[in-house]
This record gives structure tokens, C-alpha cells and sequence, in this order.
């Protein structure tokens, strides 16, 4: 097949999953068929990037390119990667099972980055024993609190939870750039360093607290860890160690011990390597590649994922791998772009495409809509909802109801809540308008800006009136509505989209540690950029209709 036209038709042809044909755009086709050493596919939302990871396997198994034991397979979570195999599994060419090319059931090709680094260190005899997240909260607060009380700072608990939030960063993103007691010295080097920069300046006392106290909860942590304890960062870079330890092992001697076989069988077999959710990448990734190339240079790298996307920089990840691929990757490399989103209709994606254009980046490459639908976007002023307030002290009746709602979820007295149970009429309207259909509800943050309400509160003051209404069963609210910050949207779709408060203030405000670690690439510009990012994230969420609440003047989005 010599181009993309081609290679759809004989998808199309030859190639089903779940016993439909298997569909390819011409970007997609184009992705599939391309063969340079380093390729990036630059994935809008919608624009079916785990349709093409399916077909990229499919077609190098199928031209015998590449056996399905040559190919590895990174998913950024579990359940993407249970996804991709059990769509791996459902291809068949020519009637013929996918997997039945390599002589193996299930088909577990694809795996998540950690989960690859354990089985590679399990190879060699070792049994790592992963510290679970609450661990691992556990101890940064112990060593937070030992290190304060070692100081004698006693802070405020506002302060203290905030001391621990920054603490947590902290420790994540220094055990990506400088990985467990190895890299131990380079930071304490950089941090002094940093400490010593700004040491006369009176501006820069507060970050100068947060580092020392940072750094010296970090040595805690790492002391709390002895092997074989060890976190998600250690293992990646333990299994890193392993692999270039090993290969330099197995090219230096003749009796190459059965483990060391073992391990590097899988890797120096390896022809292709398929990432996904490449904005997401970091420093630990890049070092795992490298060292699977060191064993297997003639390894392809096929890199699936959209810079617009890139929401994850908090913990470690960094979008410059994307935006820089081709000096990470110079050889041979190629950047082909996936523009048709299947999610959403035109309006929705073109207000998308206006917002990243206007604020994020001016040269960049629009999605465009397959949907010939126009969807809908509406712009709801809460402040303006007609709200009665008396009726509290009147007969506890129509808007009073609201009130009584959020009181009750929020366990405090009713007249507390007026702004929130405005809010709360507005979006309750919505619910009553679409109460048959499928509706997500996005927030930036877990809290709303109504002191004493979170956005659980809030959900379930809104069930509460829905059942009371008889709007909607408690199961079928459960069922079809569903709430959650705009962080943890990604990768999800829905009908009906309401994004909570979408006010200036709210989606791009400057957080005041925004600029705390500068050791680790925080600017204000950077923060900027994560907050466009994550609104493009949450535009994109919704198929057909997307209500943007505010209570702006005139709203920013």
C-alpha cells in the first residue's frame, strides 16, 4: 500500500472489530501507514487517537512488520489499557483473530508505564512492594509535621494543610527530576543553590521556608522508605537502572545469568513502541524509552497525544517533550496531525478551537467538526436567576427550597446559603430541561466560592431537590448525572456539559504559590498556560450542548 487512500480501502475490506468494519479518516490512515523512526501524531480531542493505536497494531501485524511480542504499548492508566487490549482482542483480519498472530491469549500488550517497570524488575528476582497513595500521604504528613515541630513552627491548620499540599508536589516532581536517594545530592545542590540566589531578598523568605522545609520533608520520606518499600517514581527509575544495567551485563560476558535473559529477551525484541497521552510525558518516561532503545536502537516510536491536553504539569509531567519532540527524538521524525473531532458539534468545537487560538497559541492547528449538527452553547448569568429570598421567612416554599437543600447537605443554617441556592435554582432549571439525557458537571476546583459549600454539597443538594420534585429517581440521577472537577474530565464525553461557575476569578486566577517551585519550571506564564489547557479540556467534554455558568458582567470564555 503505497498511500492513505489505499489503506483505508483495505481496512475497510479486510480489517473488523466486534464484526464491523474497521473505519480509518485520511490523517488516521495516514498515521498508521507512516514508517519514520520518531513519529508524533498530534491527536485533537475527539479525534479517535485509540482507533489509531488499535489500527497501528493491527496493520504491523497484518503486513508482518512486527509480531504482537515486538510491540510495546504504553497507557497513561489501567483502564486505558485494558481498553486497547480488549479491542486488540476483538480485531480480526480476514476473519482471522488478531491475536491468533501471535499464538497467545488474552493479548496484554499494552500496559501503563509503571506496571511495565515492575514486571521488568520482577524479572530479575526482585519483589518491590509499592507503597499504596494513602502510604504515601501518611508519611509526607508525618515528615511534614516532624520537620515543623523540629523548627518549632507551629502553624495555622489552614497553613499546615497548605504546607502539606506543597510538600506532596514537592516530593512528586522532585522523585521525577531527581529519582530516589541517587539523585539525592543534585537536589539538595539545587535547592541550596536556589536558597543562596535569594537569600537577601525579604520577597522571597516565604518560598525560601517552603523549600527548606520541602526538601527536608523529602529526606524524611525517602529514609521512611527502605527497600523494598518504594514509590511510583523509584520504580520507574529503579526499572530504568535495571535495563541499562543489564544490557551492558549481557553485551560484556558470555554466561549471561537466566534473569538477565529474561529480562532483556522482551526488550531487545522490541521494533515498535507506541505511547499514548504523550503531552504527558516527563523526565522518568523519556529516561524508560531511552534506556528500551539502548537495548533495541532500530526500535520505531510512535507518539499519540495533544499539547492542548497537557493538564498534569503539578505532577511531573512536561508538555516540552510535545512541543519539542523532534530535540528529544531528531532522528528521522515526522509530526502528522489528527484534526477531525467525532465528539462534539461544529459550534462546540469551533468555540474550542477560537479559545486556544486566542489565549494559548496563535499558530496552532485547529480541530474541525465532522458533526454537520450546529450544538448549542449558552451562557447562564446565575446572578440574573430570578430568586426570592424572602420566602425563607414566608412560608419556606418555591426558592426557600433551595436553601433548605443546601442546608441540609451542608449541615448548617439556611440563610447561609443565598448565592449558592441561586446557583443551585440555575442549574436545577437545566436538570428539569434535559432530565431525561446524560449531563456532566465540571467545577475547577472540589469547593465552590460559597464558604462552607463543596461541590459534593452542591451535587447532592441538587439530587435532594430533583427527588423531591419527583424530577428524577435517586438511582437515575446517580445513573445520568454525573460531577466531578474539570481535571478529572479528561478523557471523558457527555450529551450535555455544565461547567460551574466559570468566572474569571475562578478558571484563571493566579494561585499564590504558583511561582513557589521555580526550580522546577514554575512561572506565572506556565501556570497561564495550565489553566487554558485545562478550560480547553473541559469545552471539549460535550457532545451536543454546553451551558458555561458565570456570573461575570460578561463572561471571559
Amino acid at each position: 500500500m503505497d498511500n492513505a487512500a489505499e489503506l483505508q480501502s483495505w481496512f475497510v475490506q479486510h480489517v473488523k472489530l466486534d464484526g464491523k468494519p474497521y473505519t480509518l479518516d485520511p490523517d488516521q490512515a495516514k498515521a498508521v501507514l507512516d514508517d519514520h523512526k520518531n513519529t508524533l501524531v498530534t491527536a485533537r480531542a475527539g479525534s479517535g487517537k485509540t482507533r489509531v493505536i488499535v489500527a497501528k497494531v493491527a496493520y504491523l501485524v497484518a503486513r508482518n512488520l512486527a509480531n504482537i511480542s515486538e510491540i510495546v504499548a504504553f497507557m497513561f492508566n489501567r483502564a486505558a489499557a485494558a481498553e486497547v487490549n480488549q479491542r486488540i482482542g476483538a480485531v480480526e483480519i480476514d476473519g482471522i483473530p488478531l491475536q491468533e498472530y501471535n499464538h497467545s491469549k488474552p493479548i496484554k500488550l499494552a500496559s501503563t508505564f509503571h506496571k511495565f517497570a515492575l514486571d521488568i524488575i520482577k524479572h530479575t528476582g526482585e519483589r518491590p512492594e509499592l507503597i499504596s497513595e494513602s502510604e504515601r500521604d501518611t508519611i509526607i504528613q508525618n515528615s511534614v509535621r516532624k520537620i515543623l515541630s523540629e523548627q518549632d513552627r507551629k502553624l495555622p491548620p489552614q497553613e499546615q494543610a497548605e504546607a502539606l499540599r506543597l510538600a506532596s508536589s514537592f516530593i512528586s516532581r522532585a522523585g521525577q527530576k531527581y529519582p530516589g536517594s541517587s539523585g539525592l545530592s543534585e537536589l539538595v545542590t539545587s535547592v541550596n543553590s536556589y536558597i543562596h540566589v535569594h537569600t537577601e531578598s525579604a520577597a522571597y523568605q516565604g518560598k525560601i521556608f517552603l523549600h527548606q522545609v520541602c526538601l527536608a520533608a523529602y529526606q524524611e520520606y525517602l529514609l521512611a522508605l527502605t527497600y523494598p518499600k518504594i514509590d511510583f517514581n523509584m520504580l520507574m527509575a529503579r526499572a530504568t537502572q535495571t535495563i541499562i544495567a543489564q544490557s551492558d551485563a549481557y553485551s560484556s560476558t558470555k554466561h549471561t545469568p537466566a534473569s538477565i535473559n529474561h529480562t532483556l529477551d522482551t526488550i531487545k525484541r522490541t521494533k515498535y513502541i507506541l505511547i499514548d497521552e504523550y503531552q504527558d510525558f516527563s523526565y522518568l518516561f523519556f529516561s524508560l524509552i531511552e534506556a528500551i532503545r539502548q537495548s533495541s536502537p532500530a526500535a520505531h516510536l510512535f507518539c499519540v497525544g495533544d499539547d492542548w491536553q497537557a493538564i498534569n504539569r503539578f505532577a511531573g509531567s512536561d508538555v516540552n517533550y510535545f512541543i519539542n519532540f523532534a530535540k528529544y527524538f531528531p532522528e528521522d521524525f515526522i509530526n502528522i496531525p489528527l484534526v477531525t473531532n467525532y465528539r462534539s458539534d461544529r459550534k462546540i468545537v469551533e468555540n474550542a478551537n477560537n479559545y486556544m487560538i486566542r489565549h494559548y497559541d496563535p499558530q496552532a492547528t485547529k480541530a474541525i467538526p465532522f458533526s454537520k449538527r450546529r450544538g448549542k452553547i449558552k451562557y447562564l448569568n446565575s446572578t440574573k436567576t430570578k430568586f426570592d429570598a424572602h420566602d425563607l421567612d414566608e412560608d419556606a416554599l418555591d426558592d426557600a427550597r433551595f436553601q433548605l437543600a443546601l442546608a441540609k447537605t451542608c449541615n448548617s443554617a439556611p440563610t447561609d446559603y443565598q448565592g449558592a441556592a441561586q446557583l443551585l435554582k440555575t442549574v436545577f432549571k437545566l436538570l428539569r430541561k434535559h432530565h431525561r439525557e446524560e449531563i456532566l458537571i465540571l467545577h475547577r476546583h472540589n469547593f465552590t466560592s460559597f464558604k462552607g459549600v463543596t461541590l459534593e454539597n452542591f451535587i447532592q443538594a441538587l439530587r435532594l431537590i430533583c427527588m423531591q420534585e419527583n424530577l428524577i429517581s435517586a438511582e437515575d440521577f446517580d445513573r445520568q448525572v454525573r460531577s466531578m472537577t474539570m481535571h478529572k474530565s479528561k478523557g471523558l464525553e457527555s450529551n450535555i456539559v455544565i461547567l460551574l461557575e466559570a468566572d474569571q476569578n475562578q478558571l484563571l486566577s493566579t494561585h499564590p504559590h504558583a511561582t513557589t517551585f521555580e526550580l522546577f519550571g514554575d512561572t506565572l506564564e506556565a501556570e497561564k498556560s495550565d489553566q487554558h489547557r485545562l478550560l480547553y479540556v473541559a469545552l471539549t467534554r460535550a457532545k451536543h450542548r454546553l451551558y458555561i455558568v458565570h456570573s461575570d458582567k460578561k463572561c471571559s470564555i
